[in-house]
């Protein structure tokens, strides 16, 4: 492996990791829009917003745990 592909797995972690981290938020965001609105319409955006929470999870926990770099010493 040469030492720029560690580089890049790690910029593909962190971009994984920020990809979640905004799908988490857009998820809450309509769980709470969906509490205050009513009728089939608040009930629609919380279930989307629970599962948007769900991807915004798995792609975190992907991201967090899917390289690691090792550094040798020459």
């Amino acid at each position: 492996m040469k030492d720029s592909d560690g580089i890049l797995a790690l910029l593909q972690d962190i971009k994984e990791m920020l990809f979640g981290i905004a799908l988490l938020l857009t998820g809450i965001a309509l769980c709470l829009v969906g509490a205050v609105v009513n009728g089939w319409l608040g009930i629609l955006l919380a279930v989307v917003g629970f599962i948007v929470v769900v991807a915004g999870l798995g792609y975190v926990h992907h991201g967090y745990t899917h390289h690691e770099v090792v550094e040798k010493q020459d």
